[in-house]
């Protein structure tokens, strides 16, 4: 199946998180595209063995979510990061890798991934992680923790200061890195979702960013917490 972009599609009109899949691997690609067909609410709208094919689409397709692997053929998963934030800038891309290490993690965050998982969560997991994505959650919660056990060893807080960011939107920008949704943060903190969302748009402001994955990566680059 495949969902292509048209000026003239209302994208409210179609009630599925449209899941687009780039994988080498054909038995892990075709249990992906069965396992997301399969859930509720959600559609694979193409899949593809790797970055270069997936290119030759990407700009005629409707995408709300990127699975994208980082061992491809060719182009790495981190490589197309780049190039598919320049066609596609508000898909959401989540890194799914048997890639256990913090130099993958970092550098896809940094090349714009909103989040990361490892292909050896349940399928219930993954589908979660997908729901997440779409709903604001950056990263998995156990990649969350990981990120932020990094910054707190090796971080400092002359950044802060750099970029005047106000101890709450430290604050929230933590519980960002640590996976919460703007709902979840404005629960947390006995906010409004709204002020929640006006607090971050002054986060990327300050750090002259554009998205959620370019707030944390920056946030990580420059080591805000400690």
């Amino acid at each position: 199946m495949m969902v292509k972009r048209d000026s003239n599609t209302d994208k409210q009109s179609i009630p599925f998180i449209r899941v687009l899949i780039v994988e080498d691997d054909e038995k892990i690609r075709e249990s992906y595209v069965q396992l997301i067909n399969d859930a509720e609410g959600m559609v694979c709208v193409a899949d593809y063995k790797s970055c270069e094919d997936m290119f030759e689409d990407l700009e005629n397709l409707l995408v709300d979510v990127l699975l994208m692997d980082i061992g491809l053929p060719g182009m790495s998963g981190i490589e197309g990061i780049k190039k598919v934030r320049e066609i596609y800038p508000s898909v959401e891309i989540l890194m799914l890798t048997v890639y256990d290490d913090d130099e993958k993690i970092f550098n896809s965050i940094y090349a714009g991934a909103s989040g990361y998982i490892l292909k050896n969560v349940s399928p219930e997991e993954l589908i979660k992680a997908i729901q997440e994505i779409k709903s604001g959650a950056p990263m998995s919660a156990a990649i969350a923790r990981r990120v932020l056990n990094f910054v707190r060893e090796s971080g400092n807080t002359s950044h802060i200061q750099e970029f005047k960011l106000t101890p709450r939107e430290v604050e929230i920008l933590q519980l960002l890195i640590d996976g919460l949704s703007f709902k979840k943060i404005g629960d947390k903190l006995y906010i409004s979702s709204f002020t929640v969302h006006s607090h971050i748009k002054r986060i990327y402001e300050k750090l002259h960013v554009h998205s959620k994955s370019e707030a944390v990566a920056k946030a990580l680059k420059n080591k805000l917490f400690n």
